[in-house]
């Protein structure tokens, strides 16, 4: 039998304990203890100020919750969100993974959550190994997405911008940062487009010029002499490598 502080709890939900004995916050160490982040990762299931007496740690997060009225639901009834994830990953990954992704917004609490309470149905402490937080794309500087319907489906994007200039829009920006879909950006990527097709357009001329440019130059003058305008080509070409160069470079820094 549930002793009666557990089966009142059951009715609510569910929590972890965060106890000393575990390194919890092992991200973002710094946010342990922040009540606003850890109600946002709670949702609705936050406890309330007059209630925080109640837990034993405040960093004590939910596990599972009693299923409203229309919400779907299983007998359990319906495990949280932070546990729905470490369930999905450890049934396919067992009992470690090498990397682990999300957005940056993600690190505390629920993968410092997820981390906790995988560790503890695990018994290690390392269930990921490495965490590879991403920037957001953003419209208009708030972050795209479903609920806040401000997103942009990628078939009206193409109706605006091909798929290649999209690709550089994307590959113009290092994958941690936030890349914000703006009219500024996609112009950005059209220009970064056409030196592109430049460059290439201009290493494809230089390779089809004959070895012996000898006879194409006029001996009037100094500057008319063999050498001084494939002295000319050759120093363009290294500008352009040198611009080419540093765009991969910022593409993959």
């Amino acid at each position: 039998r549930n002793p009666p502080c557990l089966s009142q709890l059951l009715q609510q939900f569910l929590e972890f304990e965060a106890s000393p004995q575990h390194s919890y916050g092992k991200l973002v160490p710094e946010a342990v203890g922040d009540q606003k982040a850890l109600q946002e990762g709670e949702g609705d299931l936050s406890v309330s100020a007059d209630r925080l007496t109640e837990k034993k740690s405040q960093n004590d997060f939910a596990l599972w919750k009693a299923s409203k009225p229309g919400e779907p639901s299983w007998d359990s009834p319906l495990m949280f969100f932070h546990w729905l994830c470490s369930a999905m990953a450890g049934s396919i990954l067992g009992e470690s993974m090498d990397i682990h992704g999300g957005g940056f917004d993600l690190r505390f609490p629920h993968h410092d959550n997820e981390l906790a309470q995988s560790e503890a149905f695990f018994e290690n402490d390392h269930w990921v190994r490495y965490f590879l937080h991403t920037g957001h794309l953003t419209i208009a500087g708030c972050k795209m997405s479903k609920s806040l319907k401000n997103f942009i489906t990628i078939k009206d994007a193409l109706a605006k911008n091909t798929a290649r200039q999209l690709r550089l829009a994307f590959l113009m920006h290092s994958w941690k940062d936030t890349l914000d879909y703006s009219s500024n950006t996609m112009e950005s990527a059209i220009q970064y487009e056409k030196f592109m097709n430049e460059f290439f357009l201009n290493v494809k001329d230089i390779l089809r010029a004959p070895t012996d440019l000898t006879g194409r130059f006029e001996k009037k003058g100094p500057e008319n002499r063999p050498g001084t305008e494939r002295q000319e080509i050759f120093t363009q070409t290294k500008v352009l490598v040198a611009l080419y160069l540093g765009l991969i470079g910022s593409v993959f820094q």
